[in-house]
């Protein structure tokens, strides 16, 4: 008899061993499709929008969003119907779900709207892919509450699934720009996804039949019932508590990702980093042994948000974007870990874990719209990022062995005051300003900035014992500060779209004065008061300008113009009267910018007729006749990144049809980060085209001269290397020379073209 009992013992413990590796497994696969889908589908939508970072931010609401409403099915599922209920309605509607499969863009949804891009956006995530992801999405916290009913040592408290599920997250992330997007074509991609799904259907099966035997009888069900009510429901407190812990990070995480994008590429690369610091969090706080303990965490915290504000301050040109990349995302996983500890340690009894899921899950989506709707329309720049920091500042514990906290304690006052607070706010404001009047480089002036920053720098310190205090000082640090210090020009514009931050700052240089206008860190046009003359990247001496000169010096053979990206307007000021320009651009407000005569006059002194197509350059392309252009001028940044579906072969495709058999596109690549020559010579010669570079560089006596003058590439492709010859001939001695003058394209023969169906952000980094 003993042995009998012994045997089974044995065979519950290999069963319910089975059981928990089975649901590791089908949890970690879920996950992984999950955010698989993402990155993946949303590359599929970008050339549709101009490859704008916004779309990411706008896809995350969607994500979340279903993400909710997947958890609110699960937690119906769980409440209203049996265990083999819910199985058996969950198997079916992911066996509906199969007929959406592969992904594609959905018929009607090739154009976008230009009034409604965010709305119609969501319309055609909804369409494409809703009910795979909405199905997918409810797995985590169903099937955390299917384990319950198994015979697992851990089955009374089974979050750690929801970190296990987290990994599986994080490998999809880690595993698609790295291996899959540079393996695979998009096509390709959605096919194996589709197969993925399906072997998902049958692990869930299997999980279905694994628990079949350990399914609770209804006396047990109503049991458990009467347990439920025993046990204590969350209360409203505790229901604001997670949704305010689940919203401050998922924010955040939007506001980092759009500020990296803009600056560098709207790319999946840069999109799923942010993202996997966001998961790798929730890996961290839901493990069952954390490796990064929450004490420690709340212990540096507020250093890292005193870092953070440090660092911005000091941080204002472009030059510096790569260490604030890295430092944004230091900062960004070390708050999102503290809010998460603190969710994680507020969480409920297992019995209320779907309750808990949904409000973590309202607040991912109430950050994600506060970000990705709000922020856009009420603010005209991305200052929902510092308020999101002085949110986190607030959350931060009290604590009462500060040095303003002893010095009161002495004296016999409260150890916590807000009025001190505010008084030493102001105290920092005016410590900051005073360092940013100190201008000179003489040593003397040097060294009485140190009095200042010694100051500062105790202030933001004292300040982590004090929420308050702490977000003030951010606050003061990161939007004051910046508006009322004038160090970089006077703001003269400031205006925020769909697709990003534009200001128009006025400057004296050399004695003139200058207006600059800007999207992200990178200057997108420049001119001085009272002059025609182009500058900035379109001078004389770059490609375009040698090109357009040579032109006019010689052939005169170009008579229609297409430009792709506005600007400020400044290439405008190369026409002549026989000519006629048209320019394509996506965004209505820089239309609006380059037309206002208080800011920019290249357009309404040289190209006051000229025609402005808004949309994506693309899709406008296609309604226009072929051969309709003598040269197509392609110079279209969001900040210092090309949208990754203009350089395609696609792309050159449709160039190469739209000018005539003697006709020149050239190409604008300069860039900070990546090495665009190699992708541009291979792709471009896929299509059938012949191309040339022109990279100017100036010496330092230049640069003093002319010091609105910048360095920059062109690249020009014609049908024909002759057509080519008739406006830039090669440099005589090439080998010797790689700047200043037109030469040929280097590139290994290993380099691949790009295609809308493939790119490979990596191997164009620098």
């Amino acid at each position: 008899m003993i042995a009998m009992n012994s045997n089974t013992k044995t065979t519950n413990t290999k069963s319910d061993t089975l059981v928990r590796y089975l649901f590791i497994l089908t949890l970690c696969s879920s996950a992984f499709l999950l955010f698989l889908i993402q990155p993946m589908f949303t590359k599929l939508v970008l050339p549709l929008l101009g490859g704008a970072p916004a779309v990411w931010n706008t896809a995350m609401i969607f994500f979340q969003s279903i993400l909710l409403a997947g958890y609110l099915y699960a937690h119906f599922l769980s409440s209203a119907f049996t265990l083999k209920k819910q199985i058996v309605i969950h198997l079916v509607l992911m066996a509906a779900a199969i007929l959406f499969l592969p992904i594609a863009i959905p018929t009607g949804y090739e154009a976008p709207s230009e009034s409604w891009p965010t709305i119609w956006l969501l319309g055609l995530f909804t369409i494409a892919i809703g009910l795979p992801f909405f199905i997918i999405s409810a797995n985590a916290p169903l099937l955390q509450d299917w384990f319950r009913s198994s015979q697992d040592k851990d089955a009374h408290d089974p979050y750690f699934l929801y970190a296990a599920s987290n990994i599986g997250s994080i490998a999809a992330l880690a595993a698609y720009p790295l291996f899959i997007e540079i393996q695979f074509g998009l096509k390709t991609q959605t096919f194996l996804w589709s197969y993925g799904f399906l072997f998902l259907l049958f692990l869930i099966f299997l999980c279905g039949i694994l628990l079949r035997n350990k399914m609770p009888d209804n006396s047990s069900l109503a049991k458990n019932n009467e347990d439920n009510v025993a046990e204590h429901a969350p209360d409203l407190k505790a229901y604001l508590n997670w949704i305010l812990l689940a919203f401050v990070p998922s924010a955040l995480l939007l506001s980092t990702t759009n500020k990296i994008t803009t600056d560098l590429l709207a790319t999946p690369l840069l999109w799923v980093i942010p993202l996997g610091l966001y998961l790798l969090t929730f890996v961290i706080v839901f493990s069952q042994r954390p490796i990064i303990p929450h004490k420690f965490i709340a212990i540096i915290a507020p250093y890292c948000l005193i870092a953070t504000a440090v660092f911005n301050m000091s941080t204002t040109h472009a030059g510096t974007i790569i260490p604030y990349v890295i430092g944004s995302l230091i900062s960004f996983f070390v708050l999102a870990l503290y809010c998460h500890g603190r969710l994680a340690l507020a969480r409920p009894p297992a019995t209320h874990l779907t309750n808990f899921y949904i409000a973590m899950s309202f607040g991912g989506v109430l950050g994600g719209i506060f970000v990705g709707i709000i922020a856009p329309v009420i603010f005209s720049n991305i200052y929902e990022y510092v308020l999101l920091l002085m949110l986190v500042a607030l959350l931060m514990p009290i604590k009462t062995q500060t040095i303003i906290a002893i010095i009161n304690r002495r004296v016999g006052q409260k150890a916590y005051s807000y009025f001190a607070d505010i008084i030493f706010s102001i105290i920092l404001l005016g410590l900051i300003l005073l360092i940013q009047q100190i201008q000179s480089d003489d040593l003397i002036f040097k060294l009485l900035k140190i009095i200042p920053l010694t100051l500062i720098l105790l202030l933001l310190v004292e300040g982590t014992g004090r929420p308050l205090r702490l977000a003030l000082s951010i606050g003061i640090s990161l939007l004051v500060v910046p508006l009322i210090s004038g160090s970089s020009g006077q703001l003269i514009f400031q205006e925020r779209s769909f697709f990003g931050v534009y200001t128009v700052r006025k400057a004296n240089n050399n004695d003139q004065t200058v207006h600059i206008a800007t999207h992200g860190t990178t200057i997108h046009g420049i001119q001085n008061k009272g002059s025609l003359e182009p500058l900035s990247y379109y001078h004389h001496d770059t490609g375009l300008g040698q090109l357009l000169k040579a032109d006019q010096r010689q052939n005169k053979a170009i008579k229609t113009v297409a430009a792709i990206g506005l600007g400020a307007g400044t290439a405008i000021c190369y026409s002549r009267p026989e000519q006629n320009w048209v320019f394509f651009e996506i965004d209505p407000l820089v239309e609006v910018m380059a037309r206002d005569p208080e800011l920019f006059t290249y357009m309404n002194e040289c190209g006051k007729e000229t025609d402005v197509i808004i949309g994506d350059a693309r899709l406008s392309l296609k309604k226009i006749q072929n051969q309709s252009y003598d040269l197509l001028i392609a110079d279209a940044f969001s900040s210092d990144s090309i949208p990754a579906h203009l350089l395609t072969k696609e792309a050159f495709d449709i160039y190469k049809n739209k000018i005539k058999d003697n006709g020149i596109i050239i190409l604008h690549i300069s860039n900070r980060y990546f090495d665009l020559e190699p992708i541009i010579a291979v792709t471009s010669n896929a299509s059938g085209l012949h191309s040339r570079i022109y990279s100017y560089t100036k010496n330092e006596k230049e640069n003093e001269k002319h010091p609105n003058r910048f360095a920059s590439t062109w690249v020009a492709l014609a049908k024909a290397p002759h057509h080519l010859d008739r406006h830039i001939p090669l440099s005589k001695n090439p080998s010797d020379e790689k700047h200043n003058v037109w030469r040929e394209l280097v590139y290994q023969k290993t380099d691949q073209p790009w295609t809308d169906d493939y790119s490979n952000v990596l191997s164009a980094f620098r």
